[in-house]
């Protein structure tokens, strides 16, 4: 997979980060690498729930040093039900951030390679050397996964590439209609994440999944499956930025629409469709 990924033109090799039925993504990761050559590759994104930021950095750091410091570190707060209940927890989602943006503090401190003692509301730590320390420096691309406005806001102020979650205003829950349309969410997203960075809001990275991706003469058909899924009607669907739709030139026009608008030129496709994308990146990476 990861052969066929550098072989397309793809930047970046990314595993997600669940209790359900998927490799775990360190030991994937080593695979990837080792198969490659100039594949980046990372997590989109570790669920910080499953494991204590030590443990964590020191498993990012080793995997840097062992690619020729190729990896990107994605952070999220989770969100998938049945990785909370694998372990036992329950906590909120505001504790869940708490913990993440505690954790990612954490991780930077011990990517220095010095000594880290830290007392905090979530964790402790008594550390007097980490090691090993990441080759990049200070520590590798640094992606944080959010959709709402307090995650936004903290990834824009740390973060070197952010991805964008749907957010849920923008979409319909059983009776409860969508408060904005998919374009005013993308705005304000943005508009969150640029609060956050500041006068650093130029070097940040914004990135998207899109899930449902296809090359298709028939886009709409897409849209109409996709919509009931998605909470959105099926003309929303095709001017979603999670969603990309139709022939290779279309979707080269409607990527570079969304970069010019929004500055989104960070695009994940799930695995099962990059044969279909190649062409895509054939014409647009490094554009």
């Amino acid at each position: 997979m990861a052969r066929k990924a550098e072989d397309l033109g793809f930047s970046t090799f990314l595993v997600p980060d669940h209790l359900n039925p998927q490799f775990a993504p360190f030991t994937a990761l080593a695979v990837a690498a080792e198969a490659t050559s100039t594949l980046r590759i990372g997590t989109q994104v570790l669920c910080n729930e499953l494991r204590h930021p030590v443990v964590a950095a020191k498993e990012i750091a080793t995997l840097d040093v062992l690619s020729d410091g190729r990896v990107e570190w994605g952070m999220g707060a989770g969100w998938l039900p049945n990785d909370f209940a694998a372990i036992g927890t329950e906590e909120l989602p505001s504790v869940r951030v708490d913990r993440l943006v505690e954790s990612i503090d954490v991780m930077r401190a011990l990517f220095a390679g010095d000594a880290v003692h830290h007392d905090g509301h979530h964790y402790r730590v008594d550390v007097d050397r980490a090691a090993p320390v990441p080759l990049q420096r200070p520590h590798p691309p640094l992606i944080v996964g959010a959709a709402q406005q307090r995650l936004l806001t903290y990834a824009g102020r740390v973060a070197q590439i952010v991805s964008i979650s749907p957010g849920f205003a923008a979409r319909a829950f059983g009776p409860y209609p969508a408060s904005i349309t998919v374009e005013e969410n993308t705005t304000r997203q943005v508009g969150w994440i640029e609060a956050g960075a500041g006068a650093r809001f130029a070097d940040v990275e914004l990135s998207v999944v899109a899930a449902p991706a296809r090359i298709t003469d028939r886009p709409e058909e897409v849209a109409e499956h996709a919509a009931p899924g998605l909470g959105i009607t099926p003309e929303e669907v095709l001017r979603s930025v999670h969603v990309l739709a139709g022939s290779v030139e279309g979707v080269c026009e409607t990527l570079v629409a969304r970069r010019e608008r929004w500055g989104i030129s960070n695009i994940v496709i799930p695995w099962r469709f990059v044969d279909q994308f190649g062409p895509v990146v054939a014409r647009l990476a490094g554009t």
